[in-house]
């Protein structure tokens, strides 16, 4: 049964019965209000946030030098509060009176208040960007242009950009490029405060050689480390290097890479990026890649490197064409290709046939119509489950921008999570961040329409064990279980086949584990709820019964098809292990739940801290450890000190937690009540004073002895420092700095 949504409970939902139309794609005469004028860019974004797409047009006329400012155009849809879809015009109440030569609109929450913002993009250096504030929850959809206050001061020639977290930090960055039809410059980069106020950042761009007629901007991971490189399609030869190809070092500083796009053509207004033939490295779909023809560049990247790519046979079209948009208008799982002409009879539609082989079936697809293409952008106008097209008209013809209806399949397929990673925390006060990769039907720029949230839980000391659940020939030993949100369950299987257990409540409807005999395997289902499960071939089933408190967090998209969260400490530091999973949702409700991942919060590095005391032969001790403090590892871990007056008693004494009170002369750096180990001479020069003592404690022996049971508990906080005689001080006591580690497992 195909499932689909409506925008309101209260509204009748379009039919889903097939349609008798010979093209899946249906022009709507009139849709779109307003007078015919030259638009070269358009996007949808839901400004109002009314649970329908609105529609934004980048207008102004000039093909290679500015001709009429034109208004930059906000259409607000209208189907949510009446049932039908319509636009009204209402450019001038939510954005006031802007014009410019506007030559592409892009969108972002800029400023992390949940609302999305805009950018038009502004040739011919008339203008700066404009940067179109959203003004929230007070007056939604409602702008403010803030261009001079938020740090774009500096008129540009621009035709494209993308907002991208290129430095990893949470936020949109902005690289927009500088070089329309005429001029030969770089691109600009704007790094973002987090608050959406930008800088210039020259110096993290400027390995970017000049280059003329810069029309595309992709920020998108072509090397596969998870930052966001860049990718930047040109008109023009550019010296037999059309395109740009930058690599990010993670901190937002791009290098020109050793490999180039092939280009053999000087005709490039666009392209897309994206796996175009399921083997998940970042291919491309260039409008004249040869000539006016349109075709694919194969990366070579997977599965073993290098970067490299191929550039493969053109297709059979030889328009001057502007857009491309990657969109699986025949639902079958891959991306298809759809050209935006501006001199063919019609838009383009080319079918993935796989292994990069393409089909053309405009005839049979879109209402065929001779106008003149300059962008589309592609989205659920009407909220039936089926994305539809807009497309923005401009230099030639008519002038007249159009909307095609989707008659065709509803989207039945769930978001694919190509990937994800998370990183331990660099402190216990830092948050453990979360990247993900994921595709849908629709990839145009960085528009997805795809939105994340993960949820996730903390395990502590104090939460209980996992639940045991035995695998027996005879069924399960308890198939109904109630945990925690942290808790976890434990399968075992007694039996003497490979039993598989699989979560059948969707979209929590994956495969835990398939158990050999005999082995085992913990799960933690992070969110609360009711689960079924199944255990094959046993034949048997369940319910996990979990409880808690949810913590969920919205992720930010931040570049073409890559994700990211930040994950706060909900356990104030006594963190052992952070269990997450994240759910997709696409615009016709599609979901997809990634099974949960465990994320360890402890960091089984040794810290130095805190002040040693000069002995009376004016050396500074020092203590340091070597190995790590875990309870499963066969290497020793010793904690030694140095600098130490020779032939002295001494010995380490430790706690849980740091301290920096006055002591003896010196500083108490370990909290009370304080533990010590056996006392020992420090050796060293048999005779006289010197400093070539040292103390060596087997701290791991002592974990392991059991004479001290918090040191056999994962996560626990130890902080040490050595105490030593010191006849000629006038307290005679000598004290080290100190050392901080946790137990690991």
């Amino acid at each position: 049964m195909r499932r689909f949504r409506c925008a309101h409970a209260a509204l009748v939902c379009f039919s889903l019965a097939p349609a008798a139309f010979a093209q899946q794609f249906q022009h709507q005469v009139g849709l779109l209000p307003g007078a015919a004028r030259w638009s070269e860019g358009v996007e949808l974004a839901d400004v109002d946030k009314d649970g329908d797409l609105d529609v934004l047009f980048a207008d102004g006329d000039g093909f290679n030098a500015a001709g009429t400012k034109r208004q930059n155009i906000l259409l607000i849809n209208q189907f949510v509060p009446t049932g039908t879809l319509s636009f009204t015009d209402e450019s001038v109440a939510r954005l006031g009176v802007r014009v410019s030569n506007a030559k592409m609109v892009i969108t972002g929450d800029v400023n992390g208040d949940g609302w999305v913002d805009l950018l038009y993009a502004n040739a011919f250096d008339t203008d700066t960007p404009f940067l179109y504030i959203n003004q929230g929850a007070s007056n939604p959809g409602v702008f403010t242009m803030e261009s001079a206050t938020r740090g774009l001061t500096t008129a540009l020639s621009s035709g494209g950009a993308m907002f991208g977290d290129v430095d990893n930090d949470g936020d949109l960055d902005l690289l927009i490029n500088n070089g329309y039809l005429g001029q030969s410059r770089k691109p600009k980069l704007y790094l973002n405060n987090g608050s959406g106020f930008f800088t210039d950042s020259l110096a993290n761009i400027s390995a970017a050689a000049n280059k003329s007629a810069q029309m595309d901007v992709q920020l998108v991971d072509i090397d596969a480390d998870w930052d966001l490189d860049f990718v930047g399609l040109n008109r023009a030869s550019n010296g037999g290097v059309a395109h740009y190809l930058m690599l990010n070092d993670g901190a937002g500083v791009f290098t020109n890479a050793a490999v180039t796009i092939p280009s053999n053509t000087s005709s490039t207004y666009e392209g897309e990026v994206g796996d175009l033939d399921g083997d998940t490295d970042i291919d491309m779909f260039l409008v004249s890649s040869n000539g006016f023809a349109e075709g694919a560049i194969r990366s070579n990247f997977a599965p073993s490197g290098p970067l490299g790519f191929t550039q493969l046979a053109t297709l059979a079209d030889g328009n001057d064409d502007n857009e491309i948009a990657l969109f699986d208008w025949d639902v079958d799982g891959d991306f298809d290709v759809l050209v935006g002409s501006l001199s063919a009879g019609s838009e383009t539609f080319w079918r993935n046939n796989g292994g990069l082989s393409f089909t053309n079936i405009s005839a049979t697809t879109i209402t065929q119509l001779a106008d003149s293409t300059l962008d589309l952008a592609v989205g659920d106008l009407n909220n039936d489950g089926r994305y539809d097209i807009v497309t923005a008209q401009g230099e030639s013809g008519s002038f007249v921008n159009k909307v095609y209806v989707n008659n065709g399949a509803i989207d039945v397929l769930r978001p694919i999570v190509t990937a994800h990673i998370a990183q331990t925390p660099p402190s216990t006060s830092a948050p453990t961040i979360v990247r993900a990769k994921v595709r849908d039907q629709v990839q145009d720029d960085s528009v997805t329409y795809v939105n994340g949230e993960a949820h996730y839980s903390i395990r502590t000391p104090s939460t209980p064990a996992a639940a045991g659940i035995s695998i027996g020939v005879g069924g399960l030993s308890q198939p109904n279980v109630a945990v925690n949100t942290a808790q976890g369950l434990l399968w075992f299987n007694a039996t003497a086949a490979t039993q598989t257990i699989t979560l059948a409540s969707a979209p929590h409807d994956y495969v835990i584990a398939a158990l050999a005999a005999g082995q085992s395997v913990e799960h933690v289902l992070p969110r609360p709820g009711v689960y079924n499960y199944t255990v094959t071939p046993l034949g048997a089933a369940g319910t996990i019964t979990v409880s808690g408190t949810p913590a969920v967090v919205s992720m930010l998209r931040v570049g073409v098809g890559q994700h990211r969260v930040a994950l706060p400490d909900t356990a104030s530091g006594a963190g052992l292990t952070l269990f997450y999973e994240l759910d997709f949702r696409d615009a016709a409700n599609n979901r997809t739940v990634t099974s949960t991942q465990p994320v360890s919060l402890l960091n089984c590095s040794v810290s130095v801290y805190c002040t040693p005391k000069i002995n009376s032969q004016t050396c500074v001790p020092a203590i340091a450890a070597s190995g790590v403090a875990s309870l499963a590892s066969a290497t020793p871990f010793v904690i030694s000190a140095t600098n130490v007056l020779n032939q002295k008693q001494g010995l380490l004494f430790y706690g849980y937690g740091p301290n920096s009170a006055p002591f003896q002369g010196g500083v108490l750096c370990v909290a009370t009540p304080l533990k010590r180990t056996a006392a020992q001479s420090s050796g060293g020069s048999p005779a006289g004073n010197d400093c070539t003592g040292v103390y060596t404690v087997d701290f791991k022996a002592r974990m392991l002895s059991g004479v001290d049971p918090q040191l056999q508990i994962v996560g626990q906080q130890v902080n040490g420092q050595f105490w030593s005689r010191d006849p000629a001080d006038p307290f005679t006591t000598g004290l080290t700095n100190a050392v901080s580690f946790k137990i690991c497992p």
